[in-house]
């Protein structure tokens, strides 16, 4: 991986774009492009069927079984399409967003917009202790990816804190329990991990103390203060085939590295001398189980780092953006905004400006691009009872008198919570949360507008009036509703209840 340098007026052009059509790609899926897939995880694919070549929307968040914590977490909304859902932080202390890709069509002369196979999430409190937070990115590659990176998110938010040696050894901890994840996928028939997987930087940070697990290329850089200047560190280290010592273990285990053809590609792991069979660009992921008996492991680099006065904000981000951008400059793009207390805008900044370096250089090719810039120190604008909306996430009209219902309230498409005026007082005073996913809102926090943000009083919570399908009075659509609830809710703490798995599984490969 070459990086290309920043290059503000094409910056300019794209922001321009965005008031007119896609600010990612500058032109619409279907138009403009070349009718050849690429693929740059893998030097194989898997041709699509005509019917299914269309943008599929990642799972909602809180699909899956393991929900019973009081943790606040929510997934990387997409670029000019968020879907709003609860922060454990102010949106100017912690920026998050997320974007799908491009690829050429195989149907069209055209572009079309690829599966988004990032992942990310922000827990605070983190195993219930309002002291710890975790920040974590998941990078998802060839067929399956969405399913290796998902399951990867929510297995490692949902098992890391629960490990033994958390609070005493997190590093043991950390790299423990990816390696259990990268078991329990191989296990789970509904993660198609053989020929998929994902990479993974996960940070923990504990009071000041920042430990963080990283397989694959995606990373995570410091903006630290030297003298009058900001410069950026490294955090994690990407792990590419041809670093010697990854090279040496792939090639001891029986593996095979081709070596960068030309300037801007990578190296990659193949199975055959030839260079003919996979062909993955990283040494370390999660899944890809078709290469794990040549040397490709699912086993973290651990660091630890403590911060400082003299740090500023941090980056975690996958390799959308670190395709074409430096660390140094990543953290000269954003560190001005972050300074004007505008986490958000630096975030949405170096999504932007990735995104205009990959249409300078891959033109109808375009990575999914996943970024979160956290301030330092984040949990020092944290509280354990209070979560956070931007104030964008407002959009329905409060006039005075008019009181809006709670009462079987429907979520926007694609999005998390509501905003309400349930007093007639002409401001939001409530937001109500689909915890469930079924698009309704189901339970109800106190809010209000504050410097810029929309704060909830997560420790008031108070179950949707929509349940009055349960009363006698209610008309039958009101109960059919609520049976469907009722049913949705006992499946899902059965499966919570099967999900758990019996102590002493060891970690094998294929």
């Amino acid at each position: 991986m070459v990086p290309a340098p920043l290059n503000p007026a094409r910056l300019k052009q794209m922001k321009a774009e965005a008031q007119t059509g896609d600010p990612l790609s500058g032109v619409p899926p279907g138009t403009d492009a070349y009718p050849k897939k690429r693929s740059r995880r893998r030097s194989i694919g898997k041709k699509p069927d005509s019917n299914t070549e269309t943008l599929v929307q990642r799972p909602p968040q809180g699909s899956r079984e393991h929900r019973r914590s009081r943790d606040i977490s929510y997934a990387a909304s997409e670029i000019y399409e968020p879907d709003w859902a609860l922060s454990p932080f102010p949106s100017n202390i912690v920026g998050t967003f997320s974007c799908h890709g491009i690829e050429p069509s195989y149907f069209t002369d055209g572009a079309m917009a690829k599966i988004n196979q990032d992942r990310g999430c922000v827990v605070q409190p983190y195993g219930e202790d309002p002291r710890r937070a975790l920040f974590a990115v998941y990078d998802g590659h060839g067929e399956h990816g969405q399913e290796v990176s998902q399951f990867a998110m929510e297995y490692i938010r949902d098992n890391l804190h629960k490990h033994p040696s958390f609070s005493t050894d997190l590093p043991v901890a950390l790299k423990t329990t990816f390696l259990a994840c990268d078991l329990a996928m191989k296990k789970d028939p509904t993660v198609r991990c053989k020929h998929s997987g994902t990479t993974a930087v996960v940070a923990v940070l504990v009071d000041k103390t920042l430990t963080l697990a990283s397989a694959g290329d995606s990373r995570a850089v410091l903006a630290t203060k030297k003298g009058s200047k900001i410069i950026a560190k490294d955090l994690t280290v990407d792990h590419n085939p041809d670093v010697p010592e990854e090279q040496a273990r792939i090639e001891a285990a029986g593996g095979f590295v081709k070596p960068r053809t030309k300037e801007g590609f990578s190296a990659r792991v193949y199975l055959n001398a030839n260079f003919t069979q996979v062909g993955l660009a990283m040494s370390r992921s999660l899944g890809d189980r078709c290469v794990k008996h040549v040397g490709v492991i699912a086993d973290p680099a651990i660091s630890t780092y403590t911060l400082t006065n003299n740090d500023v904000f941090f980056i975690v981000a996958s390799d959308g953006i670190w395709e074409f951008i430096q660390s140094k400059n990543a953290v000269d793009l954003c560190k001005d905004l972050v300074q004007k207390d505008d986490a958000t805008g630096a975030c949405r900044e170096l999504i932007l400006e990735a995104a205009a370096k990959w249409n300078e250089e891959e033109g109808d090719y375009r990575d999914d691009i996943t970024c979160m810039v956290v301030r330092v120190n984040p949990l020092d604008h944290a509280a354990a009872d209070l979560a956070y909306l931007p104030a964008a996430a407002d959009e329905l009209e409060h006039q005075a008198g008019n009181r809006q219902r709670t009462s079987n309230r429907k979520v926007g498409s694609g999005k998390k919570t509501v905003l309400l005026d349930t007093k007639g007082a002409g401001t939001i005073d409530t937001a109500g949360v689909d915890t469930t996913g079924d698009g309704t809102a189901d339970t109800f926090y106190p809010a209000e507008k504050v410097d810029g943000n929309v704060v909830v009083h997560t420790d008031m919570a108070r179950k949707a009036s929509n349940f009055i399908g349960g009363n006698k009075n209610a008309s039958s659509a009101q109960k059919k509703a609520f049976a469907d609830k009722q049913k949705q809710l006992a499946a899902l703490a059965a499966k919570v209840d099967a999900s758990i798995e019996p102590d002493g599984e060891s970690y094998e490969d294929d």
